[in-house]
């Protein structure tokens, strides 16, 4: 059973904004702005919405989303979006120029390195936008009510990245393999654009 704010794609972005203070939207668009418009194809992982979806299209990219979720797959797929539906580790990932994961890493965090392994299979790039300030980090009923919140059809994902360890699970990373990573920004995302080295 996945959780009411993954139920239904208006409820998610009804909550989504309030916890972004009206500014959900702005999430993506900070991500579409790392991207680029040179690139030609994108692999959107866990993608929830269709923003960067939409902006693919209206920029000639290519767009492959991936989501567990059949609520999302589906209003992706009446949009005319090409979707994958299924577990990141049971399905064939396309290659793309790069992936996207904003606002997911966090339900792989002790699953981080075979996810690695297969991004890396298929692209050179994935840029990153995941929550470092959360209400989940909370004590009480609000901490509670977001933590058990974020089931997005694999269990309640209590675990939530700080900076400091979002940028530790990349520089382990980093020792496995050649990376260049950039620390773009941080608010209650951080967002991180990471090249793996030819």
């Amino acid at each position: 059973m996945t959780s009411l704010v993954y139920s239904n794609i208006h409820a998610y972005r009804l909550v989504m904004n309030g916890l972004y203070g009206g500014k959900y939207r702005q999430r993506f668009h900070d991500v579409i702005d790392v991207i680029g418009p040179e690139v030609r194809s994108v692999c959107d992982l866990c993608f929830g919405d269709t923003v960067v979806a939409d902006w693919c299209r209206e920029h000639g990219i290519a767009w492959t989303g991936v989501d567990l979720n059949p609520t999302f797959c589906a209003t992706a797929e009446r949009r005319g979006h090409r979707v994958m539906r299924g577990d990141l580790f049971a399905v064939d990932l396309p290659a793309a120029d790069v992936f996207v994961m904003a606002g997911s890493l966090y339900h792989f965090h002790d699953q981080l390195p075979d996810l690695f392994d297969r991004i890396w299979a298929r692209t050179s790039r994935l840029v990153l936008s995941e929550p470092v300030r959360n209400l989940s980090s909370r004590g009480g009923l609000i901490g509670w009510w977001a933590r058990r919140s974020a089931n997005a059809g694999d269990g309640h994902a209590e675990f939530r990245f700080t900076e400091a360890t979002l940028l530790d699970a990349i520089g382990r990373e980093q020792a496995r393999r050649p990376l260049q990573y950039r620390l773009v920004s941080v608010g209650r995302d951080a967002v991180v654009d990471i090249r793996r080295a030819p």
